[in-house]
């Protein structure tokens, strides 16, 4: 795991951000400090994308609120899966 994830999920531990469903597997991130981010999850050929559209999920690097979005798409596929 690179140093750049290790420190988007430790970020996203200690941050309050609130996850909202917005539709699909689309999301709305708002954080502590009332900024609002949209992340986007896809699948496509087995591959898992999320893409934020925050400064850094814009040029591709790992941010907190993909690592928030992710934990909870995850959870809401696994009960769409019965799981």
């Amino acid at each position: 795991m690179t140093q750049r994830i290790q420190n988007a999920i430790a970020k996203a531990k200690q941050a309050k951000c609130h996850v909202r469903r917005l539709v699909g597997r689309t999301y709305e991130v708002l954080t502590p400090k009332g900024r609002r981010y949209t992340v986007r999850c896809d699948e496509h050929e087995g591959a898992r994308y999320v893409v934020c559209n925050c400064k850094a999920g814009a040029t591709g690097q790992p941010c907190y609120h993909i690592i928030g979005v992710a934990l909870l798409d995850t959870a809401l596929a696994a009960q769409r899966r019965g799981h």
